[in-house]
């Protein structure tokens, strides 16, 4: 499971799925767009891409295998199309960041995402499986997009916790840029521990939110005590 940032810097965002390649199928409805990328996505995110026959994906779709080829030349290109929507559709969207507290502006960002995650379950879920997948056909095209995604995430967790630290009162020998990437790498830290408690079983990760972001405030007081007045 992967917990996203969204929406604090403009990123460009350069596709490895060649749009151009994908044009009869984004001449579709929207209507039946959506309900061959839904199939797709929610068949990819309970199984590994060499689990799922082309065969049981058209059924799920409701149309040929000669239409699914046609719309993206093979079933890697779906299943590589599919991730790229399900990361889309995770990140997107603007935070709306707000509070007075270093805190309020931490968990806040985090509350938001959590949401997101929930309102995309099934997104969700096949970026999780595709984290584990290890189907090499699938290898490059994956690793290229989590990849291209986590950057951006990255960059936007740097905003937040800019923004958060320009609440703090902090001690006069303080370097802020220094501690900005101090506080990135430690709470990386504590996330990556929480993805990989929770990688087999994602559900439970938000079963358990209220939990885990009561233990990440304790660890983070324990760091603020050496920088704060």
């Amino acid at each position: 499971m992967i917990i996203y940032a969204k929406g604090l810097v403009d990123c460009t965002v350069n596709s490895s799925v060649d749009t151009m390649a994908y044009e009869y199928f984004e001449k579709l409805p929207a209507e039946r767009q959506e309900l061959i990328l839904s199939a797709g996505i929610r068949a990819f995110s309970r199984n590994a891409y060499n689990d799922i026959s082309t065969e049981s994906i058209t059924r799920a779709c409701g149309i040929s295998k000669g239409l699914l080829f046609h719309y993206f030349g093979s079933k890697k290109n779906y299943y590589l199309y599919c991730l790229e929507q399900s990361m889309l559709r995770l990140i997107g969207g603007k935070e709306t960041l707000s509070g007075d507290s270093f805190h309020e502006i931490i968990f806040g960002s985090m509350n938001q995402k959590i949401e997101q995650c929930l309102q995309y379950k099934d997104e969700m879920h096949m970026v999780n499986m595709a984290s584990r997948d290890v189907s090499a056909d699938v290898a490059e095209g994956k690793a290229e997009i989590l990849g291209r995604y986590r950057t951006i995430i990255q960059l936007r967790s740097a905003q937040i916790i800019q923004k958060a630290i320009a609440k703090l009162e902090l001690k006069d020998n303080v370097n802020k840029q220094i501690l900005a990437e101090g506080i990135q790498i430690y709470t990386n830290a504590l996330i990556n521990r929480y993805l990989l408690q929770y990688q087999q079983t994602p559900d439970l990760f938000f079963e358990r939110s209220e939990r885990i972001k009561a233990e990440l405030k304790d660890y983070l007081e324990l760091m603020l005590k050496g920088i704060c007045r």
